[in-house]
């Protein structure tokens, strides 16, 4: 059996950017699943494996099925699929969307630690940025750590901005002793 995934994987991709200028991401991923689901029945499988069919008669077959359930943008979609031959890509199509938007959908977790409580002014100031900077839906958490002293230190991940006092007398002691 051909592994369908190579053969998918641009249709997936043209899909998911056509959906994120729409922003109509998780709508698209509910019309890809109803067809792949409706395409793995064996009925439509026969349907789509019959050769005395033409790709126009199994498109408005499929259309027909899917009537009222698809917005034009999967239609379009199915259009595509029938000038290619490629209708037996449609569980692969979904399979590999869904793997775009779990990725596109990945947030950020920030750990930012300061000596002290900041102000709640202060604290949205922070975040504000820290969001503005990792994009909306990043998690900023805020821990006390005495031990530095003063100033923050920021967390992205395995990456670490080191604001803070200690880390300025580290810095400056490392540049005394070369």
């Amino acid at each position: 059996m051909i592994e369908l995934t190579p053969l998918a994987r641009p249709y997936a991709k043209a899909v998911f950017a056509s959906a994120l200028d729409a922003e109509s991401i998780d709508e698209i991923k509910e019309e890809l699943k109803t067809m792949a689901l409706v395409s793995s029945t064996t009925e439509v499988k026969s349907l789509i494996e019959d050769p005395t069919l033409s790709n126009n008669e199994i498109l408005n077959s499929l259309k027909a099925l899917l009537d009222g359930s698809i917005s034009k943008s999967s239609q379009s979609l199915l259009n595509v699929l029938a000038e290619n031959n490629r209708f037996n890509l449609l569980e692969a199509i979904f399979e590999i969307y869904k793997e775009i938007v779990a990725k596109h959908k990945e947030q950020k977790f920030v750990e930012v630690f300061v000596a002290t409580a900041p102000s709640s002014d202060t604290e949205e100031t922070i975040k504000t940025r820290l969001v503005s900077t990792y994009g909306e839906g990043t998690n900023v958490e805020f821990k006390i750590d005495p031990n530095i002293m003063g100033g923050l230190s920021i967390k992205v991940g395995d990456e670490t901005l080191d604001l803070s006092v200690k880390g300025k007398v580290k810095k400056l002691i490392n540049q005394l002793n070369f």
